[in-house]
C-alpha cells in the first residue's frame, strides 16, 4: 500500500478500471474463476439480447435464478470502494467499471462509467420508462405499468438495464476520454477478458500513461497485448463494439 500510495501521490487525474474482483469482499461472486457465475454453461446464451427478445419468459426465469437479487440490491461498499472515493480529496478520479452492482455509486464516487449497466434498474424498450429492480423483483416476468398517450397500460416486457450479449457496450468513448485525460491508470480486480473495455490499458500504453494492474492472477488480455499494439485507437468507432 505504501508503494501504491506513492505511485498515486503525484496523480491529479486518475482513471481507474475496476472488475468483479473488487466486489468479492462485499460477498458478490465474480463472473469468472472457480466460483464465478460463468460456471453455468447457459450464461452466454440465456443472457443474450436475442434470447430476451424471442423468449422473454424463459429469459427472466434464468435471470432471476442466476443472480442473487437480495445480495446485489443490498450489498454494501467495501474498503476498496471507500478508498477510491477518498482518493477524490486530492485529485480527479474517474472510475470505469465492468461491475453491475452499483457499489461505486453507493460509496459516493463522483464520476462512474458503468460500461455493462446496472442490476438495480430495469427499462422499457418501448416507452423508455425506468424502474428500480426492487419494484419488480416479485414479478416472474415484469411488464411496464406506465400509461401511454392513449391512457392504456404500456405492458411491454421490461429489460434489465445491463448490457446483454449482442448489445453495444456503453460508455466506451467516455472511458477512452477519461484515460486520455488521465496521468495514471489503475486497474483493480479485472481479468481483462471482456472486450472491448479490455482495450483500455493498451490505449493507455500507447499514450504513454503509466498503468498499474492489481489482480489475484495474470490478466487474460496480457497474452494478446501484441495483437492490440497495432490498433489505431484514434480511428475506431466505439459505438459499434459489441459484447
Amino acid at each position: 500500500m505504501a508503494s501504491l500510495t506513492q505511485w498515486i501521490e503525484s496523480s491529479r487525474h486518475l482513471a481507474v478500471l475496476t472488475g468483479a474482483g473488487i466486489s468479492v469482499p462485499s460477498g458478490i461472486s465474480p463472473f469468472r474463476g472457480p466460483s464465478g457465475l460463468y460456471q453455468n454453461a447457459k450464461v452466454e446464451f440465456c443472457l443474450s439480447m436475442h434470447y430476451f427478445l424471442t423468449r422473454p419468459a424463459e429469459f427472466w426465469k434464468f435471470y432471476w435464478s442466476l443472480f442473487d437479487a437480495d445480495l446485489l440490491l443490498h450489498a454494501q461498499p467495501n474498503a476498496v470502494h471507500r478508498w477510491l472515493k477518498n482518493l477524490e480529496r486530492d485529485r480527479e478520479v474517474t472510475i470505469i467499471t465492468q461491475n453491475i452492482d452499483g457499489l461505486h455509486h453507493k460509496a459516493g464516487s463522483s464520476a462512474v462509467i458503468e460500461v455493462h449497466g446496472a442490476f438495480n434498474r430495469c427499462i422499457c424498450l418501448d416507452c423508455g420508462a425506468e424502474y428500480d429492480t426492487d419494484q419488480v423483483r416479485k414479478e416472474k416476468v415484469p411488464h411496464c405499468p406506465a400509461f401511454n398517450s392513449e391512457g392504456r397500460t404500456c405492458g411491454t416486457v421490461l429489460k434489465p438495464d445491463i448490457v446483454l450479449f449482442g448489445e453495444t457496450v456503453r460508455g466506451v468513448q467516455a472511458a477512452i476520454k477519461a484515460v486520455r485525460r488521465a496521468d495514471r491508470l489503475l486497474i483493480l480486480g479485472s481479468s481483462l477478458g471482456v472486450a472491448p473495455i479490455n482495450c483500455v490499458p493498451d490505449y493507455a500504453k500507447q499514450s504513454g500513461i503509466p498503468t498499474l494492474l492489481i489482480n489475484d492472477r495474470p490478466a487474460l488480455q496480457m497474452e494478446a497485448i501484441d495483437r492490440f499494439a497495432e490498433a489505431d485507437f484514434n480511428s475506431f468507432n466505439p459505438d459499434t463494439l459489441i459484447l
